[in-house]
């Protein structure tokens, strides 16, 4: 979560607080106390009890997750929450006016130029394109250990460079293209890992030619194997120097 942009993280942490802020500013207008407001708003019937409390703070998290999904379902519940003001019964709870005040204007104006800022092309992509999700990556450690890469029915000597949980960097004898799949066999620390690949690109560097794949798991053990090697690697702060 630390991780994430910081603007998606300031606009997800005024999500979670807004019911406070709500809280507060009705309390200021009304001139309620702000424990009068708190307990009346947690007697509301249920689906008042979740428009006031839950619908912003779970838009918050779904905003700080970064999915396709998780964008989808915010920008449904931020239509949702511009509904169920625009359909406010008068003099109800929690605004106890005609129309909801002017604060709850404000604070639902500054979700609409939010929502207007995630709509953005440039902003939205983050959430439809894991590789710009730089985040997710997680660490690289160098290995520089001998694999075997085999391509249908073509088996290529090569060198794993360097090593994430998503995937490895290869130079190998013998060209291959992009997108092609590749069965990888190699050893981390004395344990030997076979894992399925699918090369995403090619860098041409010093006059060498490297190869980024993405690792494509068979199923939740393997990733896990893996996962618990990657924490292995990272206790080591030189791997080089235990080969």
């Amino acid at each position: 979560m630390l991780k994430r942009p910081l603007l998606l993280k300031l606009f997800a942490l005024f999500l979670l607080i807004d019911p406070v802020l709500r809280v507060a500013f009705i309390a200021i207008e009304r001139e309620f106390s702000f424990l009068e407001v708190l307990n009346k708003t947690l007697s509301l019937p249920p689906l008042d009890i979740f428009n006031f409390w839950l619908l912003f703070p779970i838009s918050g998290i779904l905003l700080l997750g970064i999915k396709s999904w998780s964008y989808i379902v915010f920008i449904s519940i931020q239509l949702y929450s511009f509904y169920f003001h625009i359909n406010y019964e008068p003099f109800s709870w929690p605004y106890l006016s005609k129309t909801p005040s002017a604060t709850a204007y404000l604070l639902l104006m500054i979700n609409f130029l939010m929502v207007l800022y995630l709509l953005l092309p440039r902003t939205r992509e983050v959430f439809f394109n894991k590789e710009l999700r730089w985040w997710e990556r997680g660490a690289r450690y160098t290995i520089n250990e001998p694999c075997f890469c085999s391509l249908i029915d073509k088996e290529i000597h090569g060198k794993v460079v360097d090593l994430s949980h998503g995937g490895a960097l290869l130079t190998l004898d013998s060209e291959v293209n992009k997108g092609d799949i590749v069965d990888l066999d190699f050893e981390i620390l004395n344990q030997k890992v076979q894992i399925t690949s699918q090369v995403i690109r090619r860098v041409l560097k010093n006059d060498k030619v490297y190869y980024g794949t993405q690792f494509k798991f068979s199923g939740f053990y393997q990733k896990l194997k893996l996962k618990f090697l990657m924490l292995s690697i990272s206790k080591i702060s030189n791997y080089e120097k235990y080969r």
